[in-house]
């Protein structure tokens, strides 16, 4: 079974012949970029929409096929937007939450410092992902960037990382 991933979002309608304007999640814009094909909930399903063709920047213009009149497509607005998990390029698919999010509870431990403490929370921010924690009496917050990353031990529930000098100072 397909797993789908949030990309993104309907925003409007765009001009009459059913083309609609894009909000793609920065980090899945490579992504969007290759797709022919973009998901859309609908009663309970997940319905296909294949890319005619687009144009635009960072707010792109999409035309599906089959969505010719401007009517149709405004079913669409304010929903949305998915790929199959299979369809994203390697490195996003490494990046989506719920990977990052399976670390709260689990022990961050920096090669340098040691123990930094239990990650309380992961909350995505824009263009990464950012693991809550109380370290030395007060709460910071450490980019889960894989860069940092060194290993993870989900047996154990720890993640090892090897932070910038200064990070947990700001």
């Amino acid at each position: 079974m397909d797993k789908y991933i949030a990309i993104g979002r309907v925003s409007k309608t765009h001009g009459v012949d059913g083309a609609l304007k894009l909000k793609i999640k920065d980090r899945y814009w490579d992504d969007f970029a290759e797709a022919k094909v973009l998901f859309v909930e609908s009663a309970g399903k997940v319905v296909p929409y294949f890319i005619e063709e687009f144009r635009g920047g960072l707010d792109p213009i999409v035309k599906f096929e089959d969505l010719n009149q401007r009517e149709l497509a405004q079913a669409l607005s304010g929903k949305e937007l998915f790929m199959r998990e299979s369809d994203l390029l390697p490195e996003a698919a490494e990046a989506n939450v719920e990977q990052y999010e399976r670390f709260e509870g689990y022990l961050l431990q920096d090669v340098e410092l040691g123990d930094l403490g239990a990650i309380e929370e992961v909350v995505e921010s824009p263009g990464q992902y950012l693991a809550f924690l109380e370290y030395q009496g007060r709460e910071v917050s450490v980019p889960l960037n894989p860069v940092f990353i060194k290993s993870v031990d989900h047996k154990g529930k720890k993640v090892l990382v090897d932070l910038p000098e200064g990070l947990l100072d700001l």
